[in-house]
């Protein structure tokens, strides 16, 4: 009678629905972890690429990266179909109806990668590549047949809406996919993946122009489709994340000399661990005692997904890579119409440029392809917050010297500046996806990349329509086109926002070190300054006194007498600190012997 009443009971409670979820904490348990874990079986299938017939190799994965960015790349030679597709489906080619089109396609870029981001982290990046190149193939497919019905708000659907969410899964996957290929290397691996994306609008300029003179406009976008969905979809069969022990899963907390070591050392005995803060993971083979902890084997701290995105590193940066990128979105769509009436036929002095404007933006897209792997490879030797410091700087610089050069009328000298700006823009999308792994960790890369991409977006439509509504003011008020005052007053509010993203990229805590370091009781700010720690105190000085340093009763009697008038007379006052590395040694193996020793007190009382 027991036994059948606790099998009702089980059966009971086993058919009892589960409580509900909102959905609020949905998306806060979505947004809080996301990692790979893939089977033993998917394990050994990785080993082997396209479908099966070669075996994986880290240059085969940049290579396909390199080609699929390529094709998605495509997006920025939209500016070619913006006067066939507004004479065609608008009756008329100023009314600027197409243009919309490529603002819509990368604001949803930018907000896919922020929404799919942990979704992308936690799946096979073939599986998302395929995805995002058949939604991809889909906006073709649906722009063919808006230009075909003429349907301008269908247009905007297929290749603004459609094309954009694609986009934004393909892009964020195979970039963090490549960067994951080669710990050593990442800014340069993610900058030789991306660069094809700058090489992709350079190319399909050229290829979108034959096919608009040679065939119906339905078509082309029928034929550039199904070109780039048959390369990216073999491309794609080149992509697989790394085998299990390829990266560090985590972040080192020491600094050695031979910080490249291969990350399965660090992996050699995982029994273990001391909780650093909040999720975050100490590992340690040896008992409580810190040097014996590092002879072993190389601590690491684990970050979570939602302690990377509630981090205020995370939003400084996001902050610093909008800044950085503004000048190079707005320049690289409007810098045909600068030069035409800067030094052009619209000019004051009416004449052909030195350069055609064709030519002078075909080389612009040069060196944006080249900052994106340079400036990679420069910041996986010079440190990534250095290098993006330098990249603010010299924009900030370009920014001061654009509107000397446009008012002198130094052509060659314009050009220059603006390609040295396009530098920095490029470099700025090359180095970003290594910044956020070495910042976070290889696990939350794709999730945070997905969200700083939101910074494209805001940059895109935002900057695009400032930079618009300032000449557009300027002209309905009677402005002449060539007045150069309407070019310097929007140089003047990115130059304001470059130097806001400088100075919050002076306080993002780049290292694990940074962002853990024990702050002094009358700490006010601390900085690291060419790779010293710098910090500002609000402390306390105490006035010294006659007879504090005579022995014997006399003195005591002194200073007992004189306490209470002592410490009305204390000051405060500011005192600046750059800590030696001896010092700051001291102090960081201070806090992690402490942090360690309360983690084994937690789970062994007994052990001291």
């Amino acid at each position: 009678m027991q036994e059948s009443m606790l099998f009702s009971r089980i059966s009971l409670q086993g058919t009892r629905s589960p409580p509900k979820r909102k959905l609020t904490d949905a998306i806060l348990d979505y947004f809080s972890h996301a990692e790979y874990q893939p089977s033993l079986e998917q394990i050994e299938k990785d080993r082997f690429v396209f479908f099966g017939l070669i075996r994986s190799r880290p240059w085969m994965v940049v290579l396909a990266g390199f080609i699929i960015q390529f094709c998605y790349g495509s997006v920025y030679a939209w500016s070619i179909f913006n006067a066939p597709i507004n004479a065609s489906v608008a009756s008329s080619t100023k009314k600027g109806r197409a243009e919309i089109t490529f603002y819509i396609a990368l604001g949803v870029l930018g907000f896919t990668g922020a929404i799919f981001g942990p979704w992308i982290e936690s799946n096979h990046p073939r599986k998302s590549g395929i995805i995002g190149l058949v939604v991809f193939y889909a906006g073709h497919l649906t722009t063919a047949l808006a230009v075909e019905m003429k349907m301008i708000s269908l247009l905007y659907f297929g290749y603004g809406f459609v094309a954009g969410i694609g986009l934004g899964i393909g892009y964020v996957s195979t970039i963090d996919t490549v960067s994951k290929w080669w710990p050593r290397a990442r800014g340069a691996a993610a900058g030789c993946a991306v660069m094809g994306f700058g090489g992709g609008s350079l190319a399909f300029s050229a290829v979108n122009r034959w096919l608009i003179n040679n065939t119906d406009l339905p078509l082309v976008f029928l034929i550039l489709g199904s070109m780039n969905f048959g390369i990216m979809l073999v491309s794609v069969q080149f992509l697989c994340p790394p085998p299990p022990g390829h990266n560090i899963s985590g972040i080192p907390i020491i600094e050695k000399e031979n910080a490249n070591q291969n990350s399965a050392e660090s992996n050699k005995d995982p029994q273990g661990c001391c909780s650093v803060s909040g999720s975050a993971r100490l590992e340690s083979a040896q008992p409580i005692r810190y040097t014996d902890v590092i002879n072993v084997q190389k601590p690491v701290i684990y970050i979570s997904l939602a302690e990377a995105l509630h981090s205020r590193d995370y939003w400084l940066l996001y902050v610093s890579f909008l800044a950085n990128i503004v000048f190079g979105l707005v320049i690289l769509s409007n810098l045909p119409s600068i030069i035409n009436r800067m030094f052009g036929t619209e000019s004051r002095h009416p004449k052909d440029p030195p350069l055609p404007a064709y030519v002078a933006v075909s080389i612009e897209g040069g060196f944006n392809m080249a900052g994106r792997v340079l400036v990679g490879m420069i910041s996986d030797y010079a440190g990534r917050k250095t290098v993006f410091l330098m990249l603010l700087l010299i924009q900030m610089i370009t920014l001061v010297c654009i509107p000397i050069a446009i008012k002198t009328g130094s052509f060659w000298g314009f050009l220059m500046l603006v390609w040295t700006a396009t530098v920095c823009y490029g470099g700025g999308f090359g180095m970003i996806p290594a910044f956020l792994a070495d910042m976070y960790g290889i696990n939350n890369t794709s999730s945070c990349h997905g969200i700083i991409l939101t910074a494209w977006s805001i940059a895109s439509i935002g900057g695009g329509l400032a930079f618009t509504g300032i000449v557009n003011s300027f002209i309905s008020h009677g402005s002449s086109v060539s007045n150069p005052k309407m070019y310097t007053v929007n140089f003047l509010w990115m130059l304001a926002l470059v130097i806001v993203g400088f100075v919050c990229c002076l306080f993002v805590r780049s290292s694990i070190r940074d962002r853990l370091f024990p702050a002094h009781p009358d700490q006010i700010l601390r900085l690291r300054i060419f790779g010293r720690v710098f910090r500002i105190l609000w402390t306390t000085e105490e006035p010294s006194l006659a007879g504090e340093d005579c022995c014997g009763a006399s003195g005591s009697h002194i200073e007992n007498s004189t306490s209470s008038l002592r410490h009305k007379q204390r000051k405060r006052h500011l005192r600046f600190e750059l800590l030696d590395k001896e010092q700051e040694n001291a102090a960081w193996e201070e806090y992690l012997v402490l942090r360690a020793v309360q983690y084994r007190l937690m789970k062994e009382p007994h052990a001291y």
